[in-house]
């Protein structure tokens, strides 16, 4: 998925005029025909008489092609001297086919948070000093998960794990995110750049697959039968591309490869989506035909990072510093599509979470444009020369707080100099920002993260993208998004929300009669107006059923019903019957007031919950806790110091809290369904107390929800 190294890795070729002299044993840069006159170019001026060298070749475009009057790739400007570019150089002052400077987007628009596409690194989960598995994601604040990444068996076009390292049940891992997140789509991302390094045995699997019918239906027929995603990213890098095994007839093949996909997705029950990696980089997407291969796809998603790192020292740009990101360049990759009338809502933008790091030749200057020598030092985790993780330049910052980061505000990038000569460029929340504006005006329509698993613990990079709280860390799960939808979705799914009472009546002796069905199992039955012997079967999904539930209220021979569910607890249903299984002294009679509540142990409570604490009376939280609720109890404390305060590790899974119930006798002292109970009292946050005037009931209490 990160582009890496190969001929110019980012779109200067386009936007640069070359150095166009030659002479002797100093041939065209640009492989066109060096001239007597020293200068390079086409046509018998140049490749005629006198020539010196490369005499044979023939233009790009224009006139002196072949054919001639061949236009270029992606529709880009066709220069007075038969080069393909996009800048002033090209598309003015004679230019010769394709004379547009600066195209802009046509077609449906979007939001570029519409989609949020997390990359989950599949190697992240054998790490010693950083392991994430997928369920340690942020998984609520995502609306798809990429799977990066799977390989592709040379002979049999099975999909399998990218090396021996890499255990099969992580495929499993991945798709039990979607236990969590009801709404998520895992995709699995095919391919990678390592996929199609050269002298690899993988290297020509795509286009091996793609040069047959008969080779593209069994790949397609393989994703439908592999395992349980929603989705495929097809990760080519590149068709077409001599430098990277590719061959012409990729940039055809290809097209019908994605087609041969969408038909058998399409035919199948399950409805597969389909999406393809593209590069930043004209060198690399000349290779592809976008109008032709975006029929076939849901979106397409660009790598609009990596434009520089230490492969630069090869390309005419020269070993200078500059960010992995650029919005004059990213502007420049997005015309590219705009070219060929790409709707922007079928692009999703690409967010590093991650640095590329340098180290200078000249201490003293640092600023882009600088000279670099190689690769900074490898970071303590990745391990790696000219790269740092998010997490890895977080924690820079937080040892070294007399660091100074710089905002190149044009380029939407910080860097950073640290150790005397090393150099890293990254984002954080301000730069986002930035993106994100420059992505929403074009109307893109999705953004995709490589990688989510390089956050730091406290998911700084998913904050600042998204402009959230993602929070408790302790959370097993570690996917609570503060925000109420967020929120809400998780609990919906691990306390029992996502259960149903079924509408018909049944014998509740007959077995057969009482069965929830494929997925779903049985936690109870609700009376209703059923009769003796029937009941409206209460059922769960499996994967998210509550291990403990009861309904409350109603005991005894009482016909007034205050059901509340206990701390720790959510409230799942109400009914003024009520029905099994029922807390001692129980029934199932009807309540003339009020009601009574199925009640289900809430997920994850004890995570969501470590670590929080009610304080002394009079007391406060730490710097380090939030602040949950409080609460008067006079009972506990002085009248004058009655208050104290329920204090919550920082950042809080618990947000939103409320005392509810009102005198005098606290009907409506229930937590709504997406919420959870955490404690129970008379008072709340108020002097005056609940006076319970039905003596047959429980103790009418507010509760804290």
């Amino acid at each position: 998925m990160q582009e890496a190294e190969g001929p110019a890795a980012n779109s200067t070729r386009l936007a640069r005029r070359d150095d166009f002299s030659c002479g002797i044993g100093r041939p065209c840069s640009n492989g066109a025909c060096c001239g007597e006159g020293g200068f390079c170019g086409y046509g018998p001026t140049y490749c005629g008489d006198g020539c010196i060298s490369n005499c044979e070749a023939v233009a790009e475009c224009g006139e002196f092609a072949t054919p001639a009057g061949k236009t270029c790739p992606l529709n880009t400007c066709c220069s007075q001297f038969g080069f393909c570019g996009t800048s002033q150089d090209f598309c003015t002052n004679g230019c010769q086919s394709n004379c547009v400077l600066d195209p802009a987007p046509s077609g449906s628009r979007g939001k570029v948070l519409d989609r949020v596409i997390g990359y989950y690194e599949s190697w992240a989960d054998r790490l010693t000093c950083h392991q994430v598995s997928p369920l340690d994601l942020p998984l609520n604040a995502l609306t798809h998960l990429n799977f990066a990444f799977a390989y592709i068996d040379p002979q049999s076009f099975e999909l399998v794990t990218m090396d021996p390292q890499t255990p099969a049940s992580l495929f499993d891992d991945a798709a039990e995110a979607k236990t969590i997140n009801s709404a998520l789509k895992l995709f699995i991302s095919v391919g990678g750049w390592t996929f199609s390094d050269n002298g690899t045995a993988t290297q020509p699997v795509f286009g091996n697959i793609a040069a047959s019918a008969a080779n593209r239906q069994t790949f397609a027929n393989n994703v439908v039968k592999f395992m349980n995603h929603d989705g495929i990213d097809i990760d080519w890098e590149y068709p077409g591309a001599p430098d990277r095994g590719g061959r012409p007839e990729d940039v055809e093949n290809f097209v019908l490869l994605l087609q041969t996909l969408r038909g058998t997705f399409d035919a199948s029950p399950r409805g597969l989506g389909i999406t393809f990696t593209a590069p930043s980089s004209y060198w690399y997407l000349r290779w592809f035909d976008l109008p032709n291969l975006v029929k076939y796809v849901d979106w397409i998603n660009i790598m609009t990072y990596d434009l520089h790192g230490v492969w630069d020292r090869n390309n005419p740009s020269g070993s200078i510093v500059q960010g992995h990101t650029n919005l004059t360049e990213m502007k420049s990759a997005l015309e590219l599509f705009w070219r060929v009338n790409i709707p922007p809502s079928k692009l999703a933008m690409g967010f590093g979470f991650y640095g590329r790091s340098f180290q200078l030749a000249d201490p003293s200057c640092t600023t882009p444009g600088c000279l670099f020598t190689g690769g900074a030092d490898p970071g303590p985790c990745s391990a790696t020369s000219g790269v740092l993780m998010y997490y890895e330049i977080m924690a820079l910052l937080k040892q070294h707080p007399e660091l100074e980061p710089v905002h190149d505000q044009e380029a939407a990038v910080k860097y950073l100099v640290f150790n005397g000569n090393q150099w890293v460029s990254y984002d954080d929340a301000d730069t986002f920002k930035q993106k994100k504006e420059f992505a929403d005006a074009l109307g893109l329509g999705g953004s995709l993260i490589w990688a989510s698993d390089a956050d730091d613990d406290q998911y700084s990079a998913h904050n600042g993208l998204l402009g959230l709280n993602i929070g408790h860390t302790k959370l097993s799960m570690k996917s609570f998004a503060q925000t109420p939808v967020n929120m809400a979705q998780n609990l919906i799914g691990q306390n029992g929300q996502d259960c149903k009472i079924l509408n018909s009546c049944v014998q509740l002796d007959i077995p057969a009669r009482t069965n929830c069905g494929v997925g779903y199992t049985k936690l109870g039955w609700e009376r209703g107006n059923c009769g003796n012997g029937y009941g409206k079967i209460i059922c769960c999904p499996q994967a998210t059923a509550p291990q403990s539930c009861v309904w409350r209220g109603g005991t005894g021979d009482a016909k007034d019903c205050n059901g509340q569910c206990h701390t720790g607890e959510a409230l799942v249903f109400k009914s003024s019957w009520g029905g099994y299984p029922t807390e001692p002294d129980g029934n199932q009679k009807q309540c003339r007031r009020g009601y009574k509540t199925f009640c289900c142990e809430a997920g994850d409570w004890k995570d969501l919950t470590d670590g929080c604490r009610w304080t002394s009376c009079g007391g406060s939280c730490k710097a380090s806790e939030d602040e949950v609720s409080s609460l008067y109890d006079s009972s506990k404390c002085t009248v004058f110091n009655a208050h104290y305060k329920y204090c919550c590790p920082r950042p809080a899974g618990l947000y939103d809290c409320r005392w509810v119930g009102s005198q005098p006798d606290c009907p409506d002292a229930k937590c709504n369904k997406d919420e959870v109970t955490i404690a129970l009292n008379s008072q709340g946050r108020k002097y005056d107390a609940c006076s319970c005037k039905c003596p047959t009931c429980r103790k009418c209490q507010n509760m804290m929800s």
